[in-house]
């Protein structure tokens, strides 16, 4: 029996690759039981990790900005390929979980220090870089990380902005002739874990600012903020999909620079095995901090389902908890197990306990097919 284990990350609890390597551990042993192991990421913090885990090349460290100017800088790593691809993360420099929940400041925050991880490693020689979305504490439409890469915003009376969300209705014009050549001349592959438009209410001020820290006031300044970006740079970027990830990164970068805007999930399966590892397969478990209704729009878990049913392949989810709308079968599930499911928020979210209760889950799973298939 070949059995493909292919989790994304419990948010704040266990990673990707923490999870695979405990289930796969359950599995040992287990009578004519083969495993194979896939990480899965969409976009979001973890991306670059799991990339990782497929490509040849080294793991890079410098110190750069974090969200907050206040802040002391922080120590961001990022991959460099040995073909020369950079895999960065927002949430690397500028993500949420840098921040105490009290310090969230959305308005103010930047995303300058990607922007600077992005500039390390085009110094370093990479010309394609793959910046993974997920996760930022910033609501700028990339105003900061086009500052680190040369550009400058100017305000009606010809003062230049500071890059951060509450600058954004203040933009009069774009000076981009700082952006040298070889930034021009860089293909950036941006990786989005929603797919939510620049504006309106699924836009990126509505839905995420909240959680960054934003009052209902400054939510609307900042809505307010992504509509004047859209009317610089055509009107069409406020409803394409995806472009209000990571605070609306994706809107200026795609009119200043070369840049692709894909799913993340598609991306990531499509680069770490996916396909090879489904060939022979009778049974593949999945999961994620939470099952929800946005597991299937283009979260990972949900373009695994996917990818298995086409197959015939039967698929399993083992996850933290499971939302009560979440219709499992529906959903194409064979079964799903929630394994903190009640418990404590402490318990819930250490890790060493999450992984047991996972590894445990997974070995009943595969046991009850094995027993079913043998009667």
């Amino acid at each position: 029996m070949k059995v493909v284990l292919a989790f994304d990350k419990f948010k704040g609890s266990a990673t990707a690759l923490q999870l695979i390597k405990a289930a796969q551990q359950s599995l040992c042993g287990l009578y004519n039981t083969s495993v194979e192991c896939v990480p899965v990421a969409d976009g979001g913090d973890g991306t670059t990790e799991v990339l990782a885990t497929a490509m040849e090349g080294q793991w890079v460290t410098c110190p750069t900005m974090g969200p907050l100017l206040q802040m002391a800088p922080v120590s961001a790593r990022y991959y460099l390929c040995d073909d020369g691809t950079a895999y960065i993360e927002t949430a690397s420099a500028s993500g949420l979980a840098l921040l105490q929940h009290d310090d969230r400041d959305v308005m103010r925050a930047t995303t300058l220090g990607t922007g600077l991880l992005m500039r390390d490693a085009m110094e370093r020689g990479s010309r394609h870089l793959v910046l993974g979305l997920g996760g930022s504490a910033t609501c700028d439409a990339a105003m900061g990380i086009l500052c680190a890469l040369g550009a400058e915003f100017v305000d009606a009376n010809g003062r230049f902005l500071y890059p951060s969300g509450e600058s954004m209705a203040l933009i009069d014009r774009i000076e981009a002739l700082g952006i040298p050549q070889a930034v021009r001349d860089c293909k950036i592959t941006l990786l989005t874990d929603v797919d939510c438009p620049l504006c309106g209410d699924r836009g990126a001020a509505r839905v995420f600012a909240p959680q960054k820290g934003a009052s209902p006031e400054q939510t609307e300044q900042l809505e307010a903020g992504l509509q004047h970006v859209a009317a610089i740079v055509g009107e069409e970027i406020a409803t394409t999909p995806g472009c209000g990830a990571a605070g609306g990164i994706p809107s200026l970068m795609m009119h200043l620079l070369d840049c692709e805007l894909l799913p993340g999930a598609s991306y990531v399966l499509a680069h770490n095995g996916m396909e090879q590892a489904l060939d022979g397969a009778d049974l593949v478990i999945t999961g994620e901090g939470r099952l929800d209704q946005q597991t299937l729009m283009g979260k990972g878990p949900g373009c695994v389902i996917g990818m298995a049913r086409e197959r015939g392949i039967p698929v399993a989810a083992v996850c933290g908890t499971i939302s009560p709308g979440f219709d499992t079968v529906r959903a194409g599930l064979v079964c799903a197990q929630a394994v903190s499911e009640g418990m404590p928020l402490d318990l819930a979210m250490d890790t060493a306990s999450t992984l047991e209760r996972v590894a445990v889950a997974v070995n009943r799973i595969v046991t009850s097919v094995i027993k079913s298939s043998s009667m």
